[in-house]
């Protein structure tokens, strides 16, 4: 593997964050030079000077998509975080039905904010569709069962969009095709299984895809948050942007975050990973527990 010096460490560093604003610390020139060896490749190049002046010289878009594409991080796993869903499922749904009783709209909007290859949108929606037709917490469920489509009339009088989004176009392909190796699904509970996923057969043993009706509650989109506007409408019910923050400055972090808020429906809910602590936004938003936030009255 070639070696980067700390000039170029510099100069591709300050790229990426203009790019993305993710902010690459001191000491990340060997994980640096590993990602984009294969670009240097790719184009007959023999030095990060090179290919640095190439981007610089060419403008090419394309080429910086790729270049993107080689430096997020990109670990996940189903209902990784299971709190986060069992709240989805014991307090978001039971909120969002009182209400629709009460005689607001039958919807649940939530964003998937650096939704990776797929997994968190998709346990978003198993747990929805768990809660929606009285199923067990998420959490809890063990019990197998041969029903498969018990959840469809349930859902059928809900509106449901899950808005997942990324910056890395090849985690996003994954994503929106939603299959799956077996063997990543040790976590998902046998009756999860049962309902929400076909196994492959043939060439295809081995591997598992979402079902079709749990696939279109999911819009996929392309999203680099440092552009603006970004490619969203209306308000949602919950944002999930977890463990993100630690790519980012406190500057970029306090610059993205607050404008997720300003797309949370009143009272609506921001969700972080395990370790993420934003101390700084409590004036906007309540914190509950497990890194759930709620958003704080706007006054009038």
């Amino acid at each position: 593997m070639l070696t980067m010096d700390q000039r170029d460490f510099k100069r591709f560093r300050e790229l990426i964050h203009h790019q993305t604003g993710i902010w690459l610390r001191d000491g990340k020139n060997v994980m640096l030079a590993s990602r984009l060896t294969r670009r240097l490749r790719h184009h007959g190049l023999s030095s990060f000077s090179e290919y640095y002046d190439y981007l610089e010289r060419s403008g090419d878009a394309l080429e910086i998509g790729e270049l993107i594409n080689c430096v997020t991080t990109n670990k996940t796993s189903f209902f990784r975080e299971m709190h986060h869903f069992e709240f989805l499922h014991d307090v978001l749904v039971p909120e969002r039905t009182k209400a629709a009783r009460n005689g607001q709209s039958k919807s649940i909007r939530i964003w998937s904010a650096a939704c990776s290859t797929g997994e968190e949108p998709y346990s978003i929606a198993m747990s929805l569709c768990e809660a929606l037709s009285g199923g067990d917490s998420v959490g809890r469920l063990t019990g197998d069962t041969s029903a498969t489509t018990e959840y469809a009339a349930a859902i059928a009088s809900w509106k449901l969009e899950i808005v997942a989004s990324d910056i890395d176009t090849t985690v996003l392909d994954k994503a929106s095709r939603g299959v799956y190796r077996d063997d990543l699904l040790d976590g998902v509970p046998a009756a999860l299984l049962k309902r929400y996923f076909l196994r492959g057969k043939g060439e295809m043993a081995g591997y598992v895809k979402i079902r079709p009706d749990i696939r279109k509650l999911l819009h996929f989109e392309r999203i680099n948050l440092m552009d603006k506007p970004w490619p969203l409408s209306g308000r949602f019910h919950v944002i999930f942007f977890r463990n993100a923050l630690i790519y980012f400055n406190q500057q970029t972090q306090d610059v993205f975050l607050r404008r997720m808020l300003q797309l949370l429906e009143p009272r609506g809910y921001l969700i972080l990973g395990h370790s993420e602590h934003v101390p700084w936004l409590h004036d906007q938003i309540h914190p509950l527990n497990h890194t759930i936030f709620q958003l704080r009255e706007r006054p009038e």
